[in-house]
């Protein structure tokens, strides 16, 4: 019995340990983007707030992953970030289209765009 309990603290500290290394560490400012993405894209077409946490979870991975793959692959040039900035963008249209269907990710996706050109201009 005792040996059970020894074994079974073990197995959950273990899966503690492993849990808290694969967290991701997002900055301030790409929490506030993916807020900006979500909150516009709920505001123009009406979502309620499970929506909004998904999408907001998809351009957080977004904007992170973009900015990862960026880092680490020591990208400067232009035509490098474009093709990251490209492919991270069709991954997230993906996963909106798989819970909204093909035209209203391409609507949301439309969105952040504009929401991330109209953030550029103040």
């Amino acid at each position: 019995m005792l040996i059970m309990k020894k074994l079974i603290t073990l197995i959950i500290a273990f899966g503690l340990i492993s849990i808290n290394s694969y967290a991701q560490d997002y900055t301030k400012f790409q929490m506030q983007r993916a807020t900006l993405f979500s909150n516009y894209i709920t505001e123009q077409m009406g979502l309620n707030e499970t929506e909004n946490k998904f999408v907001y979870d998809v351009m957080l991975a977004r904007i992170y992953n973009a900015n990862t793959k960026i880092q680490s692959g020591n990208l400067t040039a232009s035509e490098d970030k474009r093709a990251v900035y490209s492919a991270e963008y069709k991954s997230a249209q993906e996963k909106l289209a798989d819970k909204f269907g093909a035209k209203k990710a391409r609507k949301m996706m439309t969105l952040s765009n504009e929401a991330r050109k109209k953030a550029e201009k103040k």
